[in-house]
């Protein structure tokens, strides 16, 4: 069996983080997402409305801080795509893949099926952004696992 290498990158947002994206990946050879995971710490009986998550391609790079990538095998060669978390500024908007509104008061992990992995060539980035910012006391953690 061939292991393809493949990386994880979490982010952490504080409270009231404005709306930008958690988790933006640099490729620089097609990598496919297999899994995202969000969730955010809101009180158990908050009121507040689900916060919307996009994954979408963006044809620039976002300003953003580097992000920690991890191997998610430590057998596989060695990785080659960076990213960037907590970004102060997105990227040009490109296409939008998925839509999702999680509650704040729990989460969500999304598998790709097989053989319908979204992919994202070196000339693109692709970036998990949140729509609104989150609330007064909000948390969100994050992550996204891909394929190279």
């Amino acid at each position: 069996m061939a292991i393809h290498p493949a990386g994880i990158v979490s982010d952490l947002s504080a409270a009231n983080a404005t709306a930008f994206n958690r988790i933006e990946l640099n490729p620089t050879t097609v990598i496919f997402v297999t899994e995202i995971g969000i969730s955010m710490n809101g009180a158990p009986n908050s009121t507040l409305v689900p916060v919307e998550f996009n994954l979408r391609r963006t044809s620039t790079v976002g300003t953003g801080t580097a992000g920690t990538v991890v191997k998610v095998s430590s057998n596989s060669t060695t990785l080659v795509t960076t990213a960037l978390v907590e970004n102060s500024a997105d990227g040009t908007p490109g296409d939008f893949l998925h839509r999702w509104f999680v509650p704040v008061v729990s989460g969500m992990i999304w598998v790709a099926a097989p053989n319908r992995e979204p992919d994202c060539p070196a000339a693109l980035f692709m970036g998990l952004l949140t729509v609104a910012a989150l609330g007064a006391s909000i948390n969100c953690a994050s992550y996204m696992v891909w394929e190279e």
